[in-house]
């Protein structure tokens, strides 16, 4: 019960907030900020209060471009295109209202995109085809350097184990020595030494007669 409470009434207080700072737009802003009318965002209505407060009259244009970089972020692409082209005209430039020139226009894009490919399904004509692929290559040019980084560091790990496979398969299989064989020794029989012969002696005869 407690909780429900504390809720409703944070709840209520946003809601006494928003309505403050939408009168005090209604008073003094929403004349020389019709861009303006209709909001509910706490964030835009600050600072459109902000911008026209006259301590920050100096300032007006980059609380401005801050309501642009606002609109973009809640999805309100049109008025943030419309309200950057207003302080262009007025010779304000600053990289801020060029991006956020290029994310309205990329999120009206995919809305039509999506509108084209799931509402009307169907192609790109030819004529809508080739300037998304000239955007298309733009962009991939100007890729940020992070990323490029990120790419060479991804690119340069996974080079490595094919380098070292390839060296692997180019390095010659070392051929294991010749087995050395051991003639053995072979022993030819020794001749042994004739033995001298007696002649042999007739039968009768003296031994004595070779003497």
């Amino acid at each position: 019960m407690k909780n429900a409470i504390l809720f409703t009434t944070l709840l209520i207080g946003s809601v006494l907030t928003t309505s403050a700072f939408a009168n005090d737009l209604k008073r003094s802003c929403l004349k020389d900020n019709p861009l303006a009318v209709g909001e509910t965002d706490p964030t835009l209505l600050q600072i459109y209060a902000q911008a026209c407060d006259k301590k920050n009259k100096d300032n007006v244009n980059g609380y401005l471009a801050q309501a642009a970089q606002r609109f973009q972020q809640i999805g309100k692409n049109y008025k943030a295109l419309q309200l950057v082209n207003e302080l262009n005209s007025q010779q304000v430039q600053h990289s801020s209202l060029t991006d956020v020139k290029f994310l309205a226009g990329v999120a009206i894009a995919n809305e039509a995109l999506t509108q084209i490919r799931e509402k009307e399904v169907r192609y790109l004509s030819d004529e809508g085809y080739a300037p998304a692929v000239a955007f298309s290559d733009a962009v991939r040019k100007a890729k940020p350097l992070a990323v490029i980084e990120d790419k060479k560091e991804t690119t340069a790990s996974e080079s490595r184990p094919r380098a070292q496979a390839a060296r692997a398969q180019s390095r010659p299989a070392r051929k294991a020595p010749p087995k050395r064989t051991v003639k053995k020794a072979t022993t030819s029989p020794t001749k042994s030494a004739p033995k001298p012969t007696t002649p042999a002696r007739a039968p009768g005869s003296s031994p004595f007669a070779n003497l």
